[in-house]
């Protein structure tokens, strides 16, 4: 099988492209980085029309074949991408990338997979992409890892990192490799050409964090109350609106409530995270969390939203406080938090 690594794909791309590529994994800035850049090893090679495809339940396979074997409508050689949901296909879904493989012109498919695994490797379809093209597996980073692909990252934005410093890094991002990633962009611009010890890290961090509604989610998450309550407090001090923050948290119950749903029914919730766009590590953060009653933190969403927009009595800042704060416990806890 042709694989290459991430730190091979730049090299490789430097030569003659490929048919075909698939990337899979669920380390979602490092699957982005590889699909940046064949997406951009396409355009340079003349790639002039991009065709996206999101593949999930239902998906119109015959619709697909018409569209990919149509002639480009603005350049001969085209770019076309399938974001898979997971990486098993239906019957019909493999055989319309087969029949594709079998004669893809001078287009060039580009195939992204929230996972790679025994199943992949064994799809016929996959080794379809090997016969004319290459694979890029991508997995989460090991803590023993973590170290060493900082020290890389930080050399490249020019940022100089104490050993002390890089282990207090390596605890707060907790193996996650795109909050790592944005922790180090926010220090190059906070300290350019600064030598940072942990001391001077943590300063930086705390006295400019930016509080955002990924980072109050995550806190609920964790059922850590105090987090939530100085992140909201954060938003409050920043002048954002309660109801902006509100589209985005209930969105995130939604996806909470019907997972306990389907836990309930005893299904496995491995393809349902990539639908609602939950990879790597906070698949397992997310499902932690289940068993807190979202379904009830839903019904109750309505009158939240309600309080945000003006539209019922309430403090919104207060309503949306309460109503996170049950969302850190247990339902028995929560319904003695609501009396």
């Amino acid at each position: 099988m042709r694989i290459l690594q991430a730190d091979q794909l730049q090299s490789h791309l430097r030569g003659s492209l490929r048919a075909a590529y698939l990337v899979a994994g669920d380390e979602p800035l490092l699957v982005q980085e590889a699909v940046d850049q064949i997406r951009a090893a396409a355009l340079a090679a003349g790639a002039g029309e991009r065709l996206v495809f999101d593949v999930a339940a239902q998906f119109d396979w015959p619709a697909w074949r018409m569209e990919v074997r149509s002639f480009g409508l603005f350049a001969s050689k085209r770019l076309i991408e399938l974001r898979l949901t997971a990486t098993r296909l239906t019957l019909e879904g493999a055989a319309a990338v087969n029949e594709f493989l079998a004669d893809p012109g001078s287009d060039v498919l580009l195939v992204q997979s929230p996972e790679w695994n025994k199943t992949a490797e064994s799809a016929a379809w996959v080794a379809a992409i090997d016969r004319i093209g290459v694979i890029v597996p991508l997995r989460a980073l090991k803590p023993e890892e973590m170290p060493n692909w900082l020290r890389r990252r930080a050399k490249e934005q020019g940022v100089r990192l104490g050993e002390d410093a890089i282990a207090e890094l390596v605890a707060r991002v907790e193996g996650n490799a795109l909050a790592a990633h944005q922790e180090l962009a926010k220090l190059a611009l906070l300290a350019p050409g600064q030598s940072i010890d942990a001391a001077m890290l943590v300063d930086l961090v705390a006295d400019n964090a930016r509080y955002d509604v990924f980072t109050l989610f995550d806190s609920v998450l964790a059922g850590n109350a105090a987090r939530v309550r100085r992140v909201l407090a954060g938003l409050r001090a920043e002048g954002a609106h309660p109801a902006e923050a509100f589209g985005y948290l209930a969105n995130q119950v939604i996806a909470m409530a019907g997972a306990e749903v389907l836990r309930s029914r005893g299904a496995s919730l491995h393809a349902y995270w990539p639908t609602q766009r939950v990879f790597g590590p906070r698949q397992a953060a997310c499902e932690r969390a289940l068993g807190r009653g979202w379904d009830q933190r839903l019904r109750e969403a309505q009158r939240v939203d309600m309080v945000c927009k003006g539209r019922a009595s309430g403090e919104p800042w207060v309503e949306l406080e309460r109503w996170l704060l049950r969302s850190t416990l247990t339902p028995a806890r929560a319904a003695r938090f609501a009396a």
